[in-house]
């Protein structure tokens, strides 16, 4: 049978086996530097990589106007920018021209799609109706008020009954007095309940003509979005290409150092693995905010809101998460442990110590087996038939290579 695959066995070097538990321990004041060093990187790493993001020019911004008349079509608010959320209007964009209207200031894609134009007739169509929808706010303010007077006089009237009942001498609310002040109220209440109805039926004739116009800013505003769409997209893109070129050579130079400083077992090799660290988290902030922003968020915002749906499948997630994160933190736990702990690095560590390297007794007293355990020591040498150890690679007698 055909193995694609084969697990080489990994070599380890007799004379540098690394991960020493004694030997080149750093001081505690160089693992304190070291901390500086990695918080101190990522704080000016991250202020270059927000500084750099603001080097590409952004798109001209949507009018203030735009925020009623995207509906669904607008894709671009999903995007993940590393300096601000995307902003579709701002101040410096429009100005107040009266105290209850504000005119928007359109950028160009806007004004080649017509917008601009079209709300032009609805502001038109607006002005016409505020005289109407003014009035219509003044009777709906009387009328509340008349209807609050008749639910305070109904309750007055009510305990001037039970005064009556009681034969109170001096009653607090007497009959006479909120019965006829209860009936002009009511009169009030069903005049101002017509002109009411009144005023709404003018106002369902220019509803339509509203509503026509707002079709027609919709349907206009629909190759607007995809436009600025393109653009909000293409922005993000060269925020991402001018950190990348900031954080990739950066990321390929530490690397390459800790690779060449780990195979030499140097003690240097701590401080370049600092370095890694730093570029590594800036390097995946950029990656993650580049993808998140690409599909990422949509995929997870769509799988969520599908899970939510079923109770059972959003226990199991979160359950899931957890076995997760004892395969992740524990399996990386158990690499690092079965590494240190290889019986041939063990051995040779052990052998340095002048201890046995399966029980740890002291070989002072030893010869060919370990007094405490047995393990066999030594063994004779292939090449001059001396007695040699077991686990280290040189016979001390003929200098012969295992």
């Amino acid at each position: 049978m055909i193995r694609f695959w084969k697990k080489k066995e990994e070599t380890i070097s007799r004379e540098n086996p690394g991960f020493e538990e004694d030997e080149r321990r750093t001081p505690k004041t160089g693992l304190l530097l070291l901390l500086v060093m990695v918080v101190a990187g990522l704080f000016f790493g991250w202020r270059a990589l927000d500084d750099i993001a603001r080097l590409p020019q952004a798109p001209e911004v949507l009018s203030y106007c735009s925020a009623g008349f995207r509906g669904q079509t607008l894709l671009a608010d999903r995007i993940v920018f590393s300096v601000e959320p995307p902003i579709f209007y701002d101040e410096r964009y429009y100005t107040k021209y009266t105290d209850e209207s504000i005119q928007c200031q359109f950028n160009e894609l806007e004004k080649q799609a017509g917008v601009s134009v079209i709300f032009l007739e609805r502001d038109a169509a607006l002005k016409e109706t505020k005289p109407l929808r003014d009035s219509l706010d003044e009777k709906t303010a009387q009328l509340n008020e008349v209807r609050y007077q008749i639910e305070r006089i109904t309750r007055e009237y009510s305990v001037g009954l039970d005064e009556r009942s009681a034969q109170v001498e001096q009653p607090l609310f007497p009959i006479g007095q909120t019965a006829p002040s209860l009936q002009v109220l009511r009169s009030q209440d069903r005049q101002l309940v017509q002109e009411k109805q009144a005023l709404e039926n003018q106002l369902k004739s220019f509803d339509g003509q509203l509503k026509a116009i707002d079709d027609r800013l919709i349907a206009a505003y629909k190759p607007v979005l995809k436009a600025y769409n393109r653009q909000l997209r293409w922005y993000e893109f060269k925020i991402f290409v001018s950190q990348m070129v900031l954080v990739l050579p950066l990321f390929w130079i530490v690397f390459g150092l800790y690779v060449r400083l780990h195979r030499k077992n140097s003690p240097y090799t701590l401080i370049a693995t600092a370095m890694v660290v730093v570029a590594s988290v800036l390097f995946l902030r950029v990656m993650l905010v580049w993808f998140w922003g690409l599909f990422l968020q949509s995929l997870l915002e769509t799988l969520w809101e599908w899970i939510q749906r079923f109770r059972i499948l959003q226990s199991l997630v979160f359950y899931g998460g957890m076995i997760l994160s004892f395969v992740v933190f524990g399996g990386a736990v158990y690499y690092l442990q079965k590494k240190i702990f290889d019986p041939r690095r063990v051995a040779i560590r052990r052998f340095r110590q002048k201890q046995c390297p399966k029980c740890q007794a002291s070989l002072d007293l030893a010869g060919e087996f370990c007094p405490n355990c047995g393990y066999q020591l030594k063994k004779k040498c292939a090449s001059c038939g001396n007695s040699r150890f077991s686990d280290l690679p040189i016979c001390p007698h003929c200098g012969a290579k295992e």
